[in-house]
């Protein structure tokens, strides 16, 4: 038989299970003699209260919620979770900001659990990592990787050396070989150079026809006599596989932070000197090389004839670019001293007579025609005359597309003489 005192202790123990929160021990209606059972009931009621809250909270995602009760020992084991979640938490933040080696443990199954996805992360990250800075044609470095690394070694002041290499007349190995003629051309060049990279020298393609070499061993002078060796090396190789002629220029600079110069200006730079060095060692790689015969296919014309006669002050020229033989007009041999009518690598030849201040613009935009980058050519300069006169030109240019595989790709122009300028000594 239950009396009334246990009655109440039964149906606050139900109210603390059923009704947490409003849980109400009649004290009033209780005997005196279970005054201290009472306290003891009372204060495990509060308790369970205390730990009701905090787990409603957690169950919410709020695991900073505190213990109002501060002696309750019931509390250590949620109090171990608490940490071990917020330790959860701060693993899951590290994680996010992409540090992979963190781990948790003492939450069982969970812990594996949690630890594996991290491994799994990891290991995707570096996949991705690795496309994104992968070049897929030739599996070398792309700009990204190399933005990275030259920012890695910029901030950490290494001193280092770069190559900027352009591939010569991809563009016309496109258009006559199709795209996978092209893109082996791009293969074998990356090929030969990384065979060729020494411990702490890595390749990157940034561009079509654009590679670059960063050497933290090795300065740019000896990078630039390895490349010229390299270069022969593949020349004669190349000839042995493909029916085209095969070559890449080349321009190397010495990077230090201590120059006070831009990343962008050390590239700038060095893009200058591959331009330098494709004008300087220039040789056409669509044809065969150049014998005592001018090969003058392509440019006897009566057309062209005519031209060269509407005007004493319009020069024609015309340029094979599968021999890279010119034809200029009788009168710009006569007004500039030219060697002949028919020239091979009239360029180099026809530089000599610009302005020295017009040199480099004149070389940058040929070049960019000749290697396929622009299919036009507009530029005003000053040329020298036969009496060392500077007068100012336009000169404008066109290249003409060969319709068929037989016939050559030319460019033609007309050279006007705009007005006279002083002699160049005189100034």
């Amino acid at each position: 038989m239950i009396d009334k005192d246990q009655e109440l202790f039964l149906d606050y123990i139900k109210q603390l299970l059923y009704n947490t929160d409003e849980a109400t021990l009649c004290r009033d209606e209780l005997s005196d003699d279970v005054t201290q059972l009472a306290d003891g009931i009372e204060y495990l009621g509060e308790v369970i209260k205390d730990e009701k809250i905090v787990l409603s909270k957690m169950a919410q995602g709020e695991v900073d919620e505190e213990f109002s009760i501060s002696h309750n020992y019931l509390a250590a084991p949620v109090k171990s979770i608490q940490s071990n979640l917020k330790h959860l938490s701060w693993v899951a933040q590290r994680v996010a900001a992409g540090d992979y080696k963190q781990h948790v443990s003492s939450l069982g199954s969970f812990s594996d659990s949690f630890n594996e996805m991290i491994d799994q992360l990891s290991h995707y990250r570096e996949k991705m990592e690795h496309i994104s800075n992968t070049d897929v044609l030739t599996g070398t470095a792309n700009r990204r990787a190399f933005n990275q690394m030259i920012k890695k070694l910029w901030d950490k002041d290494i001193p280092c050396a770069i190559v900027f290499i352009d591939i010569d007349g991809l563009k016309y190995v496109n258009d006559n070989y199709g795209y996978s003629g092209g893109n082996r051309y791009i293969k074998e060049v990356c090929q030969i150079l990384k065979m060729n990279l020494k411990e702490d020298e890595f390749i990157f393609r940034i561009g079509g026809d654009e590679l670059l070499i960063l050497s933290k061993k090795e300065d740019a002078h000896i990078c630039e006599e390895r490349l010229l060796e390299i270069r022969l090396q593949f020349r004669e190789e190349m000839k042995k596989k493909v029916p085209y002629p095969c070559d890449f220029s080349f321009g190397c600079v010495d990077i230090d932070k201590k120059e006070n110069k831009t990343i962008s200006e050390y590239l700038s730079l060095a893009d200058k000197k591959m331009y330098h060095f494709k004008m300087q060692h220039y040789i056409d790689q669509r044809r065969p090389k150049y014998s005592n015969h001018i090969d003058k296919s392509g440019l006897d014309s009566r057309i062209f004839d005519a031209f060269s006669q509407t005007s004493i002050n319009r020069y024609a020229y015309i340029c094979n670019m599968e021999t890279n033989v010119s034809r200029w007009s009788v009168q710009a041999v006569k007004d500039f001293d030219l060697p002949y009518e028919y020239m091979y690598d009239a360029g180099k030849i026809w530089e000599e007579h610009i302005h020295p201040d017009d040199c480099k613009e004149y070389e940058e935009d040929i070049e960019a025609v000749f290697s396929g980058k622009k299919e036009c050519h507009d530029l005003t300069y000053r040329a020298r005359l036969k009496n060392g006169k500077y007068i100012k030109c336009r000169c404008e240019g066109y290249v003409l597309r060969g319709r068929t595989a037989k016939e050559p790709n030319l460019f033609a122009g007309i050279l006007t003489r705009v007005d006279e300028a002083v002699n160049y000594e005189e100034r």
